[in-house]
């Protein structure tokens, strides 16, 4: 009987004659799930792009949150996992990436270019950045291509089209400053910064920018790479953080004042704090979203 709690896609690339991956799957948790071992992949690079929910990774002594839209990546024989922390409800993606060997095929490049490719991975200033909805959208094609039968030409557009996620995610992951956006955007992006004690309505904002509201949802999730409710929980979670550390304020107040003791958004709860076992930093709190 199938698991309606989860369901797991795994895609055997060898299946198409494509032999550079450990690991190429999907995840999409309906409910939270049990954690995630620490492991490690050996000269290998895991590649995670977490395409709705919020997740939290650790890797050595550090902690990342991830949202809907960011890339996450553990370099080779680094220890990783979800520590005490289950693994959240979401849709996420993942790979283990091999290094390039000489003599064997890799993505339809030569040797050179694909140490290149691998080298440029292994040299990202950042673990945790945005890959936007480009990610997205090339995995989705990936996996529409991979469920064809068999043709002479679907190795070919594999390899085309996972070269161009990776080099999609090196390019967003070498951008050192953040990202620009339109006009509209921007001025959306700096009115929820400079009010985040107010409850913000998408109609109203929306509005601001003279478009509809699924107009404005389909353009701000283009170009931040999640949605605009994403995009404020986001905000309101690292502003409520910031107000911990100052030990100034309840976790109750904050939490009121941040607008989370009524939500915003017809099916969110924002609970404070996510408690974990694991050894943090002095005046560290977890959140966690329940979608």
């Amino acid at each position: 009987m199938r698991n309606r709690e989860i369901s797991r896609l795994i895609l055997n690339m060898e299946r198409h004659g494509i032999d550079v991956f450990d690991e190429f799957g999907r995840y999409n948790y309906v409910n939270t799930q049990t954690i995630l071992p620490t492991h490690t992949h050996p000269d290998m690079i895991e590649i995670c792009y977490l395409m709705k929910g919020s997740q939290e990774y650790f890797v050595g002594d550090s902690i990342f949150r991830l949202y809907g839209g960011d890339v996450f990546i553990a370099f080779p024989d680094e220890i990783h996992g979800t520590g005490e922390v289950p693994e959240e409800k979401g849709v996420l993606y993942w790979m283990v990436l091999k290094r390039p060997q000489e003599g064997k095929e890799y993505l339809g490049l030569n040797y050179s270019d694909a140490c290149e490719l691998f080298s440029r991975l292994l040299q990202l200033p950042k673990r945790l950045f945005k890959g936007g909805a480009e990610c997205e959208r090339l995995l989705l094609k990936i996996i529409s291509i991979y469920f064809r039968s068999k043709e002479p030409l679907t190795k070919m557009e594999l390899n085309n089209l996972l070269v161009s996620l990776l080099l999609h995610i090196i390019h967003a992951g070498e951008k050192i400053s953040g990202r620009t956006y339109s006009d509209r955007i921007t001025k959306i992006v700096r009115y929820i910064d400079e009010n985040l004690f107010e409850v913000f309505d998408l109609e109203d904002l929306a509005d601001k920018c003279n478009l509809s509201v699924s107009r404005f949802k389909h353009s701000f999730k283009e170009e931040t790479g999640i949605p605009p409710s994403e995009y404020i929980i986001r905000r309101k979670m690292e502003k409520a953080q910031e107000m911990m550390k100052e030990d100034k304020f309840s976790i109750k107040d904050i939490a009121y004042d941040l607008g989370f003791s009524s939500p915003y958004s017809n099916n969110t709860t924002v609970i404070l704090p996510l408690h974990t076992k694991r050894k943090v930093p002095p005046n560290k709190y977890y959140f966690k979203i329940v979608l």
